[in-house]
């Protein structure tokens, strides 16, 4: 086995950053990109991104219970994962460098500790 934050507890916190996201979309994507995502474009998106991983990290943890498609699961969500480091790296200055090197060092942990989960289960 390849140490790695444990499923339960790794989606646990994609559920907690989705829910976030939902309930407050406007002040969670300030937190992601800085000031200025208030108004309809960054409620909407930010409610979509929540939603995302609101549903990815409920269909993860499900999965692995039941025995059926997890690995299916973890590939989507470390394909997630990579994209929004990416995304948020390519944004640049546009993004304030203290809400990038947050959200860029989130996203790296998250894409990496996907790919340990998944290299679990080719051991198995």
């Amino acid at each position: 086995m390849v140490p790695a934050v444990p499923n339960p507890i790794f989606q646990a916190g994609r559920i907690a950053i989705g829910a976030a996201f939902v309930a407050d979309p406007e002040r969670a994507g300030e937190r992601w990109v800085g000031p200025g995502t208030a108004g309809a474009d960054g409620g909407v998106m930010g409610r979509a991104f929540g939603v995302r991983d609101l549903a990815l990290g409920t269909a993860t943890v499900a999965a692995q219970a039941r025995g059926s498609g997890y690995r299916t699961l973890l590939a989507l969500g470390v394909a997630c994962d990579a994209v929004d480091l990416a995304a948020t790296l390519m944004a640049g200055d546009r993004i304030p460098s203290r809400a990038r090197q947050v959200t860029a060092a989130v996203a790296a942990i998250a894409t990496l500790n996907g790919v340990l989960l998944l290299a679990n289960t080719l051991r198995d």
